[in-house]
């Protein structure tokens, strides 16, 4: 398991679930009569049944499941001619980028196009994942409580910003990359003529899997200031 999934969420109801309630009640009444005390014992005069905690307990198993499900999922585009293939995650980070033998054939501004074309057609994919795990998951995106404001806000606020863009040059000088605040892929330009005449496929999709990532962090960063500005408000 990645160190970033979700872990596995367990809670065993206790057998004696009951009379530890019995006990707690018991120890309550040997203890000063303070606001701890009151909160306490409105606690106690009404705990949540044996079923109602194991109700809890499964249902927040299956929201830690599907949670994981989504995060874990990967989803792939290609250009119309399948010449290029993109991997991004659920959040919308570059996984895999790979080149077909045909891609020689494209010239630069084909081959610049069709990475274009397979990322466009990821992202497509990704989307469908997230409406359907919203329908899963019940979201209702209405904002109702605080935290759901500060999503609501932090969403503005990113949206507001989309226009930024965060380059990065490949480490062999011939290719440089463009992505936005979202972390998706803007522009692709090639230095050189015939950029895969001067190196193989193969090295080409290393060389600009390595600077789309470090565009993609740059945004994630800055996507992370924003948001901790916006989580601020929830003390």
């Amino acid at each position: 398991m990645n160190p970033d999934d979700p872990k596995p969420f367990t809670f065993d109801v206790s057998e004696d679930y009951e009379q530890r309630i019995e006990d707690a009640r018991a120890v309550l009444e040997k203890l000063p009569r303070d606001e701890n005390w009151e909160n306490a014992q409105r606690v106690l005069a009404d705990p949540p049944s044996r079923e109602a905690v194991e109700a809890a307990q499964r249902e927040a198993a299956q929201a830690m499941a599907m949670l994981a499900e989504f995060q874990q999922a990967r989803h792939t585009g290609y250009d119309p001619d399948q010449t290029t293939k993109v991997v991004i995650d659920a959040a919308g980070e570059l996984r895999e980028l790979e080149f077909s033998v045909d891609a020689v054939r494209l010239g630069n501004h084909g081959l610049a196009d069709a990475i274009g074309l397979a990322w466009a057609d990821a992202e497509d994919a990704r989307a469908e994942n997230q409406g359907a795990y919203a329908t899963r998951a019940g979201a209702t995106g209405g904002g109702s409580t605080p935290a759901e404001q500060v999503l609501a806000d932090i969403e503005s606020a990113v949206a507001a910003r989309e226009h930024e863009r965060f380059e990065a040059s490949t480490e062999d000088g011939l290719s440089k990359l463009a992505v936005n605040l979202r972390g998706r892929l803007t522009d692709v330009v090639f230095l050189q003529n015939n950029v895969l005449n001067l190196t193989d496929r193969h090295t080409l999709a290393e060389q600009l899997t390595a600077a789309l990532r470090r565009a993609q962090s740059e945004a994630a960063a800055v996507v992370g200031d924003i948001g901790a500005v916006y989580y601020a408000r929830l003390g």
